[in-house]
């Protein structure tokens, strides 16, 4: 058992946006569960948080409580830590090797120059007003039949 990042500085990018964006799912999902539990009782009279002014009650530890929870396991499948648990570990090394492989194939994508977005980007938005007025048409046509023949 080692201690330490797993693969240290391979696949540094995808796995801080991984953690990122896996940050923000448990701080929404922290809050919405919070929203849930706002009407429970305090955990004693008077609780509060000392420098917010907050009252303390169970829906904000249970919050605050997930909150951590997810916040490790994002720590330990974004770096590789071991555990001491085979399956936590094998399925956080993993992850790692998937992030790693990942960031390895987007380093080996053609990415297309400016002109070849911006003239692509073009091509996009004249088809995009060509269709409009094509179905602008059709539909203009198949409500006027209608209207004339008594439908609409």
């Amino acid at each position: 058992m080692s201690v330490g990042i797993y693969k240290k500085g391979m696949g540094v990018y995808s796995r801080s946006a991984v953690a990122g964006l896996f940050g923000l799912a448990s701080l929404f999902a922290s809050y919405s569960l919070y929203g849930v539990l706002v009407n429970l009782p305090a955990l004693f009279v008077g609780a509060k948080i000392p420098l917010l002014g907050v009252d303390l009650t169970w829906g904000l530890v249970c919050s605050f409580v997930l909150f951590l929870v997810c916040g490790c396991l994002i720590f330990l499948f974004t770096t590789g830590f071991e555990v001491g648990l085979g399956w936590l570990d094998g399925k956080s090394k993993r992850a790692v090797e998937f992030f790693i492989d990942t960031q390895g194939e987007l380093q080996k994508v053609s990415w297309p120059t400016k002109n070849e977005l911006v003239g692509s980007t073009v091509v996009v938005i004249v088809f995009l007003l060509l269709m409009s007025l094509y179905i602008f048409g059709v539909d203009w046509v198949v409500s006027t039949a209608m209207e004339s023949i008594g439908l609409l």
